[in-house]
Protein backbone atom coordinates (compact mmCIF):
# COMPACT_ATOMS: atom_id res chain seq x y z
CA UNK A 1 0.00 0.00 0.00
CA UNK A 2 1.23 3.21 -0.59
CA UNK A 3 1.93 5.95 1.56
CA UNK A 4 -1.16 8.91 0.59
CA UNK A 5 -3.89 6.04 0.45
CA UNK A 6 -2.80 4.76 3.87
CA UNK A 7 -3.20 8.37 5.05
CA UNK A 8 -6.54 8.45 3.66
CA UNK A 9 -7.22 5.27 5.31
CA UNK A 10 -5.80 6.10 9.46
CA UNK A 11 -7.89 9.77 8.60
CA UNK A 12 -10.69 8.06 8.42
CA UNK A 13 -10.53 5.57 11.29
CA UNK A 14 -9.70 8.58 13.15
CA UNK A 15 -12.78 10.65 12.42
CA UNK A 16 -15.00 7.64 12.73
CA UNK A 17 -13.45 7.14 16.19
CA UNK A 18 -12.82 10.55 17.59
CA UNK A 19 -16.20 12.25 19.15
CA UNK A 20 -17.93 15.54 17.89
CA UNK A 21 -15.97 17.48 20.20
CA UNK A 22 -16.10 21.25 18.89
CA UNK A 23 -15.39 22.68 22.28
CA UNK A 24 -16.11 26.44 22.67
CA UNK A 25 -18.17 27.56 19.38
CA UNK A 26 -16.57 30.30 16.71
CA UNK A 27 -17.90 33.05 19.08
CA UNK A 28 -16.13 31.58 22.65
CA UNK A 29 -12.91 30.53 20.79
CA UNK A 30 -12.58 34.11 18.99
CA UNK A 31 -13.96 36.36 22.57
CA UNK A 32 -11.06 34.31 24.16
CA UNK A 33 -8.45 35.00 21.27
CA UNK A 34 -9.64 38.28 21.52
CA UNK A 35 -9.15 38.81 25.00
CA UNK A 36 -5.74 37.44 24.87
CA UNK A 37 -4.51 39.74 21.92
CA UNK A 38 -5.35 42.94 24.21
CA UNK A 39 -2.86 41.45 26.66
CA UNK A 40 -0.04 41.68 24.42
CA UNK A 41 2.26 44.72 23.40
CA UNK A 42 1.56 46.27 20.03
CA UNK A 43 4.82 44.97 19.00
CA UNK A 44 3.90 41.35 19.29
CA UNK A 45 0.50 41.55 18.32
CA UNK A 46 1.84 43.03 14.97
CA UNK A 47 4.03 40.02 14.83
CA UNK A 48 2.05 37.20 15.25
CA UNK A 49 -0.57 39.14 12.95
CA UNK A 50 2.36 38.81 10.61
CA UNK A 51 2.59 35.12 10.79
CA UNK A 52 -0.48 34.61 10.43
CA UNK A 53 -1.15 36.51 7.14
CA UNK A 54 1.55 33.86 5.85
CA UNK A 55 -0.78 30.86 6.66
CA UNK A 56 -1.43 28.29 3.63
CA UNK A 57 -4.72 29.10 3.32
CA UNK A 58 -5.35 32.79 4.19
CA UNK A 59 -6.57 33.95 1.08
CA UNK A 60 -9.59 31.32 1.60
CA UNK A 61 -9.89 30.95 5.52
CA UNK A 62 -8.94 34.53 6.46
CA UNK A 63 -9.00 37.11 3.67
CA UNK A 64 -12.41 35.95 1.98
CA UNK A 65 -14.16 35.41 5.47
CA UNK A 66 -13.72 38.62 6.85
CA UNK A 67 -16.61 41.36 7.16
CA UNK A 68 -16.33 44.17 5.39
CA UNK A 69 -15.77 48.06 7.15
CA UNK A 70 -13.05 46.41 9.58
CA UNK A 71 -10.45 49.16 9.93
CA UNK A 72 -6.78 48.38 9.64
CA UNK A 73 -6.08 47.58 13.49
CA UNK A 74 -9.76 45.64 13.50
CA UNK A 75 -8.77 43.51 10.39
CA UNK A 76 -5.68 42.30 12.18
CA UNK A 77 -7.53 41.61 15.58
CA UNK A 78 -10.30 39.61 13.35
CA UNK A 79 -7.53 38.23 12.03
CA UNK A 80 -6.14 36.72 15.04
CA UNK A 81 -9.71 35.60 16.48
CA UNK A 82 -10.13 33.80 13.15
CA UNK A 83 -7.13 31.90 13.91
CA UNK A 84 -8.82 30.98 17.07
CA UNK A 85 -11.63 29.38 15.23
CA UNK A 86 -9.79 28.45 12.67
CA UNK A 87 -8.87 24.48 13.78
CA UNK A 88 -13.02 23.56 13.45
CA UNK A 89 -12.98 25.29 9.99
CA UNK A 90 -9.80 22.90 8.85
CA UNK A 91 -12.69 19.91 9.64
CA UNK A 92 -14.32 21.44 6.51
CA UNK A 93 -12.44 21.71 4.26
CA UNK A 94 -11.38 19.41 0.82
CA UNK A 95 -10.27 16.19 1.60
CA UNK A 96 -6.71 16.80 0.44
CA UNK A 97 -6.54 19.67 3.28
CA UNK A 98 -8.36 18.19 5.41
CA UNK A 99 -5.87 15.46 5.59
CA UNK A 100 -2.74 18.46 6.42
CA UNK A 101 -4.96 20.08 8.71
CA UNK A 102 -7.91 18.51 10.38
CA UNK A 103 -6.98 16.73 13.18
CA UNK A 104 -10.31 15.57 15.35
CA UNK A 105 -8.62 13.68 18.57
CA UNK A 106 -6.00 17.09 19.03
CA UNK A 107 -9.07 19.02 20.95
CA UNK A 108 -9.36 16.89 23.65
CA UNK A 109 -8.57 14.78 26.40
CA UNK A 110 -11.14 13.11 28.17
CA UNK A 111 -9.76 12.13 31.52
CA UNK A 112 -12.68 10.07 33.59
CA UNK A 113 -15.02 11.20 35.92
CA UNK A 114 -16.80 7.97 37.54
CA UNK A 115 -20.46 7.55 37.97
CA UNK A 116 -20.52 6.10 41.26
CA UNK A 117 -17.89 3.96 43.44
CA UNK A 118 -19.01 0.69 41.59
CA UNK A 119 -17.38 2.26 37.86
CA UNK A 120 -14.25 3.33 39.97
CA UNK A 121 -13.52 -0.25 40.67
CA UNK A 122 -14.43 -1.63 37.51
CA UNK A 123 -13.54 0.33 34.90
CA UNK A 124 -9.80 1.60 34.26
CA UNK A 125 -9.21 3.90 31.94
CA UNK A 126 -5.52 3.84 30.09
CA UNK A 127 -2.74 6.46 31.55
CA UNK A 128 -2.73 9.45 29.84
CA UNK A 129 0.21 10.82 28.31
CA UNK A 130 1.33 14.39 28.67
CA UNK A 131 3.90 14.44 27.16
CA UNK A 132 6.05 15.90 23.47
CA UNK A 133 7.83 14.71 22.37
CA UNK A 134 6.23 11.47 22.24
CA UNK A 135 6.49 8.18 20.21
CA UNK A 136 3.10 8.42 18.83
CA UNK A 137 1.76 9.45 15.49
CA UNK A 138 0.95 13.39 15.62
CA UNK A 139 -2.22 12.56 14.68
CA UNK A 140 -2.73 10.18 17.62
CA UNK A 141 -1.69 13.14 19.74
CA UNK A 142 -4.32 14.36 22.59
CA UNK A 143 -4.87 18.11 23.42
CA UNK A 144 -2.06 18.40 25.90
CA UNK A 145 0.68 17.24 23.90
CA UNK A 146 -0.74 18.99 20.91
CA UNK A 147 -0.65 21.89 22.11
CA UNK A 148 3.10 21.51 23.35
CA UNK A 149 3.90 20.65 19.63
CA UNK A 150 2.11 23.60 18.28
CA UNK A 151 4.23 25.72 20.83
CA UNK A 152 8.11 24.12 19.97
CA UNK A 153 7.00 24.28 16.29
CA UNK A 154 6.25 28.36 16.71
CA UNK A 155 9.32 28.88 18.51
CA UNK A 156 11.81 27.29 16.46
CA UNK A 157 13.21 29.38 14.13
CA UNK A 158 13.69 26.54 11.35
CA UNK A 159 9.91 26.35 11.09
CA UNK A 160 8.72 27.56 7.61
CA UNK A 161 6.68 30.59 8.12
CA UNK A 162 3.11 28.94 6.88
CA UNK A 163 3.27 26.27 9.43
CA UNK A 164 4.48 28.74 12.11
CA UNK A 165 0.99 30.36 11.12
CA UNK A 166 -0.95 27.17 11.33
CA UNK A 167 0.69 25.92 14.60
CA UNK A 168 -0.36 29.73 15.93
CA UNK A 169 -3.87 28.09 15.08
CA UNK A 170 -3.65 26.00 16.86
CA UNK A 171 -2.34 27.11 20.11
CA UNK A 172 -4.99 29.27 20.34
CA UNK A 173 -7.65 26.89 19.95
CA UNK A 174 -6.43 24.42 22.10
CA UNK A 175 -5.36 26.79 24.67
CA UNK A 176 -9.36 27.55 24.37
CA UNK A 177 -9.97 23.70 24.35
CA UNK A 178 -8.36 23.02 27.30
CA UNK A 179 -10.45 24.86 29.28
CA UNK A 180 -13.82 23.76 28.36
CA UNK A 181 -14.44 21.35 31.16
CA UNK A 182 -16.08 18.56 28.30
CA UNK A 183 -12.65 18.28 26.73
CA UNK A 184 -11.52 17.79 30.10
CA UNK A 185 -13.80 14.65 30.45
CA UNK A 186 -15.62 11.59 30.02
CA UNK A 187 -18.26 10.13 32.64
CA UNK A 188 -17.61 6.60 33.11
CA UNK A 189 -20.28 4.06 34.66
CA UNK A 190 -20.33 0.48 35.21
CA UNK A 191 -22.96 -0.41 32.40
CA UNK A 192 -23.78 2.35 30.06
CA UNK A 193 -20.78 4.13 29.20
CA UNK A 194 -17.95 1.53 29.56
CA UNK A 195 -16.54 1.92 26.47
CA UNK A 196 -12.77 2.90 26.82
CA UNK A 197 -11.76 4.76 26.15
CA UNK A 198 -14.64 7.34 25.38
CA UNK A 199 -17.01 6.94 27.89
CA UNK A 200 -19.78 8.93 27.34
CA UNK A 201 -17.70 11.01 24.74
CA UNK A 202 -17.75 14.41 26.95
CA UNK A 203 -21.35 14.35 27.07
CA UNK A 204 -21.80 13.75 23.68
CA UNK A 205 -23.67 10.44 25.04
CA UNK A 206 -26.41 12.97 27.13
CA UNK A 207 -29.23 14.37 25.78
CA UNK A 208 -30.70 17.52 26.95
CA UNK A 209 -32.91 19.88 26.20
CA UNK A 210 -32.85 23.30 26.76
CA UNK A 211 -35.45 26.45 26.43
CA UNK A 212 -32.86 29.39 25.73
CA UNK A 213 -31.97 28.60 22.29
CA UNK A 214 -28.57 27.93 23.15
CA UNK A 215 -28.50 24.62 20.90
CA UNK A 216 -29.08 25.65 17.01
CA UNK A 217 -29.27 23.16 14.41
CA UNK A 218 -27.63 20.95 12.73
CA UNK A 219 -26.10 20.51 16.54
CA UNK A 220 -27.46 17.73 18.58
CA UNK A 221 -29.02 18.37 21.65
CA UNK A 222 -26.15 17.17 24.19
CA UNK A 223 -24.76 17.99 26.62
CA UNK A 224 -21.36 18.98 25.15
CA UNK A 225 -23.02 20.73 22.08
CA UNK A 226 -24.83 22.85 25.57
CA UNK A 227 -20.86 23.87 26.82
CA UNK A 228 -20.08 24.30 23.21
CA UNK A 229 -22.21 27.39 23.61
CA UNK A 230 -22.33 28.40 27.21
CA UNK A 231 -20.42 31.66 26.24
CA UNK A 232 -22.66 32.67 23.62
CA UNK A 233 -23.30 32.13 20.08
CA UNK A 234 -22.76 34.96 18.06
CA UNK A 235 -19.55 35.47 16.46
CA UNK A 236 -20.42 38.85 14.92
CA UNK A 237 -17.28 41.41 15.62
CA UNK A 238 -19.44 43.17 17.74
CA UNK A 239 -20.49 40.47 19.56
CA UNK A 240 -17.63 39.18 19.84
CA UNK A 241 -15.76 42.63 21.35
CA UNK A 242 -18.84 42.74 23.87
CA UNK A 243 -18.40 39.02 25.16
CA UNK A 244 -14.52 39.58 26.02
CA UNK A 245 -14.92 42.63 27.48
CA UNK A 246 -17.53 40.86 29.61
CA UNK A 247 -14.85 38.03 29.95
CA UNK A 248 -12.55 40.14 31.33
CA UNK A 249 -15.03 42.67 33.55
CA UNK A 250 -16.18 39.90 35.48
CA UNK A 251 -12.75 38.23 35.92
CA UNK A 252 -9.76 41.12 35.96
CA UNK A 253 -5.93 39.19 35.40
CA UNK A 254 -5.58 40.04 39.45
CA UNK A 255 -8.63 37.96 40.15
CA UNK A 256 -7.20 34.80 38.96
CA UNK A 257 -3.44 35.40 40.35
CA UNK A 258 -3.47 32.38 42.43
CA UNK A 259 -4.59 29.78 39.18
CA UNK A 260 -2.44 31.73 36.69
CA UNK A 261 0.58 30.45 38.76
CA UNK A 262 -0.12 27.02 37.05
CA UNK A 263 2.11 27.06 34.35
CA UNK A 264 1.84 23.32 33.25
CA UNK A 265 -0.51 22.60 30.56
CA UNK A 266 -1.36 19.25 31.83
CA UNK A 267 -2.59 21.07 34.78
CA UNK A 268 -5.06 23.09 33.18
CA UNK A 269 -6.69 20.20 31.64
CA UNK A 270 -6.88 18.64 35.27
CA UNK A 271 -8.53 21.83 35.90
CA UNK A 272 -11.48 21.06 33.82
CA UNK A 273 -12.16 17.59 34.87
CA UNK A 274 -12.51 19.42 38.42
CA UNK A 275 -14.67 21.90 37.18
CA UNK A 276 -17.00 19.14 35.39
CA UNK A 277 -17.16 17.25 37.98
CA UNK A 278 -18.59 20.31 39.52
CA UNK A 279 -20.35 22.05 37.62
CA UNK A 280 -21.25 19.78 34.34
CA UNK A 281 -22.14 16.31 35.84
CA UNK A 282 -24.50 17.50 38.26
CA UNK A 283 -26.71 15.47 40.76
CA UNK A 284 -29.61 15.14 38.56
CA UNK A 285 -27.42 13.89 35.61
CA UNK A 286 -25.49 11.61 37.59
CA UNK A 287 -28.78 10.11 39.18
CA UNK A 288 -30.24 10.29 35.92
CA UNK A 289 -27.77 8.06 34.35
CA UNK A 290 -27.99 5.79 37.55
CA UNK A 291 -31.33 4.76 37.42
CA UNK A 292 -31.02 4.10 33.75
CA UNK A 293 -27.80 1.48 34.32
CA UNK A 294 -29.81 -1.47 33.86
CA UNK A 295 -30.93 -0.82 30.40
CA UNK A 296 -27.52 0.24 29.12
CA UNK A 297 -29.00 -0.23 25.45
CA UNK A 298 -32.06 1.75 25.96
CA UNK A 299 -31.36 5.34 24.94
CA UNK A 300 -31.17 7.94 28.09
CA UNK A 301 -34.28 10.60 28.68
CA UNK A 302 -33.64 13.84 27.84
CA UNK A 303 -32.35 15.63 30.48
CA UNK A 304 -33.99 19.00 31.40
CA UNK A 305 -31.31 21.88 31.64
CA UNK A 306 -33.15 24.06 34.60
CA UNK A 307 -32.35 27.81 35.48
CA UNK A 308 -30.59 26.49 38.32
CA UNK A 309 -28.14 24.34 36.42
CA UNK A 310 -27.59 26.99 33.88
CA UNK A 311 -26.75 29.68 37.00
CA UNK A 312 -23.69 27.46 37.96
CA UNK A 313 -22.78 26.54 34.46
CA UNK A 314 -22.42 30.14 33.17
CA UNK A 315 -19.90 31.90 35.53
CA UNK A 316 -17.81 28.14 35.58
CA UNK A 317 -17.31 28.36 31.74
CA UNK A 318 -16.77 32.15 31.82
CA UNK A 319 -14.01 31.66 34.62
CA UNK A 320 -12.33 29.04 32.32
CA UNK A 321 -13.11 31.49 29.55
CA UNK A 322 -10.66 34.03 31.62
CA UNK A 323 -7.97 31.78 32.55
CA UNK A 324 -7.63 30.58 28.92
CA UNK A 325 -7.45 34.34 27.73
CA UNK A 326 -4.44 35.23 30.11
CA UNK A 327 -2.75 31.75 30.07
CA UNK A 328 -2.93 32.09 25.81
CA UNK A 329 -1.64 35.35 26.13
CA UNK A 330 1.36 34.45 28.10
CA UNK A 331 2.39 31.71 25.97
CA UNK A 332 2.19 33.68 23.03
CA UNK A 333 4.14 36.68 25.08
CA UNK A 334 7.63 35.76 24.32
Amino acid sequence: MNRKPLALVIFAMLVALSPAAFAWNPAGHMAIARAAYEQLDKPRQQQLVAILKQHPRFAEDFAAAMPEGLSTEEQDRWIFERAAAWPDVARNLPTADQLKYNRPGWHYIDLPVFLDDDARQKIQPPPFDFNYPTAVHDANLNAVQALKKSLAELKDSQTPEPRKAVALCWILHLTGDIHQPLHGAALFSAGRFRQLPMGDKGGNDIPVHESAGMIQPPQKANLHSLWDNMLGTDSAPTAVKSLADAIVSAHPKSSLAEPLKETKIEAWSQESNAAAIKSVYSPDILAMVKANESHPHTPLPTYEITDDYLAQAKPTAQTRAALAAYRAAGLLGE
